[in-house]
């Protein structure tokens, strides 16, 4: 048995999955590993695409809100980080809050997109919302799951994002409204110091309660 599983299930009469883990020393790797299996074999229901039997070279999400966590930028700067967060991400703060995400082309596509191939040009490296969004049903711990990873995951780079600075000494903001942005708000996540998903464990990122909720044992549905 592998150490995370993203099993089929049926959801309001759909083909989706469910997350499971069987290890408690699982990591955000062995998530993303087993909802990427699922994506390969799974003939599952594509809500925005259901002609389609797979998600390769679909770029309809593509277009859309993409949040970096640091892992995510660490694996595309190649060393660079503070000039891919200045040429390839997009830095939004209003008040106290930042966000981080993707850039988008003039097209309101992502800049990694190659749109004559339907593909990213960094596939291999693509973010991790990337790598786990798929227009099936998913259920409640599957979502709540991606979205908890995915948080605390952007929480660590926007903590990073602090310490990176322009010639100027400025922060790298490509879009503001009455920015007030302080470090206090962003504490230190169980990503802090890992260059690699394989050092986040998946027990650091959940809340108790959904850890709980995905490492029971569960009936296929």
């Amino acid at each position: 048995m592998d150490r995370v599983e993203a099993v089929p299930v049926v959801i309001n009469g759909q083909a989706g999955y469910d997350i499971r883990v069987a290890d408690p020393g699982a990591t955000v790797q062995d998530y993303l590993d087993a909802v990427n299996r699922f994506i390969e074999a799974a003939q599952c229901y594509r809500a925005r695409k259901p002609e389609a039997d797979s998600c390769f070279a679909c770029d309809l999400c593509c277009q859309e809100r993409i949040p970096v966590t640091l892992i995510d930028a660490l694996n595309m700067a190649e060393g660079d980080l503070g000039r891919f967060v200045g040429e390839m991400l997009h830095v939004y703060v209003e008040g106290r809050v930042v966000d981080i995400t993707m850039g988008l082309n003039e097209a309101g596509k992502c800049l990694c997109l190659d749109s004559s191939r339907g593909l990213c040009r960094n596939y291999g490296k693509r973010p991790l919302v990337c790598q786990t969004f798929i227009c099936c049903p998913l259920t409640r711990d599957a979502r709540k799951l991606r979205e908890e990873i995915v948080n605390a995951g952007e929480d660590e780079l926007v903590r990073k994002w602090f310490k990176i600075k322009t010639w100027n000494n400025n922060l790298i903001i490509h879009e503001a409204v009455s920015p007030r942005p302080d470090p206090g708000d962003y504490p230190r996540t169980p990503f802090a110091g890992a260059v690699s998903y394989r050092q986040v464990r998946l027990k650091d990122v959940c809340t108790p309660r959904l850890w709980k909720r995905i490492t029971e044992k569960k009936e296929v549905f």
